[in-house]
């Protein structure tokens, strides 16, 4: 492929391979800490001697069970960060987020360890597709009394940045990095980065492993995973309603659909199960018992 065809093609940080190499990596650590500082509001010198836990080299070849491409950060102090890119969203998500970032906290608790000895885990989820429980684009949730807000503790907090509520002007610094993220476009990351280092350099990253061709084919392969799943849960979704309609008719309208949607959760898994998905990512995906995936 040539120069000048490369340069004019439209690409995003949105595409999970390209999302780990910019904010993921050892060789972009300050990239990662100029976001990260303005998502949670950390001074950067807590982030001093940070550790990436899962800076492994990418896969050659985009494959789903070489494990998520979350982004695991644990700092100086033993606090950790999970960081994740959606570009689509699912109504289970919040509750797929509390479900690793509880495993977070618990992670390193060994037996003889003290409660006191838990360390705070915050989990960033950034959005592509509309936060429904939220009108904000930075929305974060910590664990509160009800009435007069309070904080229990701060062992857990959670941040939804959502790209599809971002203002068109005026743009705050981190919502200008949430649109360097967002868009495809060349010429939009090159104004944002022009009054900010760090953004410059993110900017040359983008650019640079684009133009490789092994780098290039591994973005591609990211998107392609990413449309074959989704294309597979939702033709997996229709067969299985339509068999349980058919089957439930006897039993009437809403016992029809009630059975219908359980044959539509069976069929996902099943297809999930066969690209290599775990059991239990399988069971947060799809609502079921770990039991019953078993069966299937």
């Amino acid at each position: 492929m040539n120069n000048t065809l490369i340069t004019s093609l439209r690409f995003t940080a949105r595409n999970d391979y390209a999302f780990k190499k910019l904010f993921g990596t050892k060789e972009n650590k300050d990239i990662m800490i100029e976001f990260l500082s303005l998502v949670t509001q950390l001074s950067k010198d807590d982030f001093d001697d940070v550790c990436i836990e899962n800076s492994e080299q990418i896969p050659q070849f985009y494959d789903e069970k070489a494990g998520r491409l979350d982004i695991k950060i644990r700092l100086n102090d033993g606090r950790k960060i999970d960081v994740e890119m959606q570009n689509t969203y699912f109504d289970y998500y919040p509750k797929r987020s509390i479900f690793y970032c509880s495993k977070l906290i618990h992670e390193h608790f060994m037996r003889g360890f003290q409660y006191e000895q838990l360390k705070k885990c915050i989990a960033i989820n950034v959005l592509n597709s509309p936060f429904k429980q939220s009108r904000k684009v930075h929305s974060v949730y910590q664990i509160r009394e009800s009435e007069d807000q309070t904080l229990l503790d701060e062992l857990l907090e959670i941040h939804f940045l959502d790209l599809t509520k971002l203002p068109q002007e005026n743009l705050t610094t981190l919502e200008k990095w949430l649109m360097f993220i967002k868009t495809d476009s060349k010429e939009v990351r090159q104004m944002l980065a022009q009054e900010n280092p760090i953004m410059t350099k993110a900017n040359t990253v983008m650019d640079i492993f684009y133009l490789d061709e092994q780098e290039r084919k591994r973005y591609e392969a990211a998107w392609e995973y990413e449309s074959d799943r989704l294309s597979m849960i939702s033709e997996s979704e229709r067969k299985g309603l339509e068999r349980g309609l058919a089957e439930g008719k006897s039993l009437g309208l809403a016992e029809g659909e009630a059975h219908g949607s359980r044959q539509a959760k069976l069929e996902t898994a099943k297809n999930l199960l066969h690209i290599g998905l775990s059991r239990e990512n399988i069971a947060q995906a799809t609502g079921l018992s770990q039991a019953e995936i078993e069966a299937l």
